[in-house]
């Protein structure tokens, strides 16, 4: 590794399924110079990559085998520097068939550097399903009969009983992504996932099921002593800004969902498909949640925050212990479907995450379905994919409704099968106003209202990927969270996007 590359593995591994070859080649120091971070390196592997003409095939068709399914790590993953412990999941999204991106937390990432790869370049489609086993340096191409079919929990575990390696870590489809559901995610570490986008659809397509990561040579860093320095500054500053203090206790005690309790207050919090921003959610809040089930910590890798929750559920006669929920999820699963029974919430994340798909895309479907009955819309193209489900059921605040769309969007099985497909083509399949749809760019809206902050909606429209809130983060400037110098606004334009009443 050159010197010019200390925080890099300066390793790129192409990966072939068709072939079930791979490659390894050099990462060009000006590249990584460049294109900083995990996301900034994939974007300028899959520029390069791609032709006019194949990228404009995949506007069409997203499954062809050349796109590129790119897993990555930046500069300071596994350093000592807080909340770096993320990799990021990119290609052309099934979903919206422009770039897409999703980023997962957990341990995995730290793995996956220490393999001794910055990324790995995925093509082509296996013949019959197979699961990568990545280890210092090498790729092994693995069967995966034995683990297609089975559900995210179950294919952690059960690969690594295959390679005989408790200490790998594993990134994995569900069965959503193995019936291309377009918004299907990646899950590792138990319950983290590569949420929006479809990036698991995207590796359910190339019958790859799953990669299994175990490294054992730590990337170095330029200068460990200084970085080590800076953190220590960082962190006694940190502990004099109240601010920064409080939202560290409040998101270390009640996780994402701590911000239940703000958006509400600020119409931030969608409900009954972005047609309210006030109703009654106290039994949804991150503090209900731990006054009434035991809730457990846990943090992503160098990460000081620990805003992870694991929530203990009584369900089929046993307690299990399930991921979350996050503030994301209990909006689309709960306040968005008008349904505050907090158990049935938890339990639909947790099914979205068992099956795989993104919980943001699953409940705006779901939700834009039962906006459409209520309001006598498409009724006659709905009744056409309805099987064992009535009409009369698809009602706001019916959870065993939402619970059983669940399962039969990751089967895709009747009125499931298009709910898969996202809103847009809901819209066109049910015959109705494509103006109805809540997305951007074909990406679902998360659970920020655009509405709500005077920015809001151009930051929707301006991001590369659609409605996405960890990049088009608007709504954390108008809160005060972000700092306009960061985001290189003058102080004069900041004066002036800070007039909400001239907001778009």
């Amino acid at each position: 590794m050159s010197e010019n590359l200390k925080g890099y593995n300066g390793k790129i591994a192409y990966v072939n399924l068709s072939e079930e070859k791979f490659e390894i080649k050099n990462l060009e120091p000006q590249i990584a110079e460049d294109y900083l971070g995990g996301t900034g390196l994939s974007a300028k592997l899959t520029y390069d990559m791609l032709s006019d003409e194949n990228y404009n095939t995949l506007k069409s068709d997203p499954y062809a085998e050349f796109n590129p399914l790119i897993f990555a790590t930046g500069p300071v993953t596994g350093t000592v520097r807080p909340s770096s412990g993320r990799y990021s999941v990119t290609g052309i999204s099934p979903l919206t068939k422009i770039w897409g991106e999703g980023t997962s937390g957990g341990t995995f990432c730290i793995s996956l550097r220490n393999c001794g790869f910055d990324a790995i370049v995925i093509t082509g489609k296996a013949k019959k399903p197979e699961y990568l086993y990545i280890h210092d340096g090498t790729i092994e191409f693995k069967t995966a009969e034995n683990v297609w079919g089975k559900d995210t929990y179950q294919s952690q575990d059960v690969i690594k009983d295959e390679i005989n390696n408790d200490k790998a870590k594993v990134a994995t489809i569900g069965i959503a992504g193995e019936n291309l559901v377009r918004y299907a995610g990646i899950i590792n570490d138990e319950g983290r996932a590569i949420g929006r986008c479809g990036m698991g659809a995207l590796m359910g397509s190339k019958n790859l099921k799953a990669l299994a990561v175990h490294g054992t040579n730590p990337v170095k860093i330029s200068d460990a002593g200084l970085a080590k320095k800076i953190l220590n500054e960082a962190q006694e500053r940190d502990k004099t800004d109240f601010m920064k203090a409080a939202v560290f206790n409040v998101f270390h005690l009640y996780g994402t969902n701590s911000y239940l309790d703000i958006g509400m207050a600020l119409g931030d919090t969608p409900g009954y498909y972005f047609t309210k921003s006030e109703f009654y959610a106290e039994k949804l809040t991150g503090k209900t949640l731990k006054e009434k089930f035991p809730v457990l910590n846990y943090g992503c890798a160098g990460c000081t925050l620990q805003c992870g929750k694991s929530t203990i559920i009584e369900h089929e006669g046993k307690e299990i212990e399930v991921d979350g929920p996050e503030y994301e999820s209990v909006g689309a699963l709960g306040t968005m479907v008008g349904v505050f029974d907090p158990k049935n919430v938890i339990l639909s994340s947790h099914m979205c995450n068992v099956y795989g798909f993104d919980t943001i895309s699953g409940g705006v479907s779901i939700s834009f379905l039962i906006y459409l009955v209520e309001n006598n819309l498409g009724i006659e193209k709905i009744k056409q994919y309805l099987k064992d489900i009535q009409i009369d059921e698809i009602k706001w605040g019916n959870g065993e409704l939402i619970l059983k769309l669940i399962d039969k969007i990751a089967k895709r099985e009747g009125i499931g099968d298009v709910l898969a497909d996202g809103v847009r083509i809901m819209a066109e399949k049910f015959g109705v106003d494509p103006e109805l749809a809540a997305h951007v760019k074909g990406l679902e809206m998360p659970m920020h209202d655009p509405r709500a902050f005077a920015g809001q909606a151009l930051s929707y429209m301006t991001c590369c990927v659609g409605a996405n809130h960890e990049k088009a983060d608007w709504f954390s400037a108008e809160m005060g969270n972000l700092a306009y110098s960061k985001l290189r606004i003058k102080s004069g334009d900041a004066e002036k996007i800070d007039r909400r009443e001239k907001g778009v």
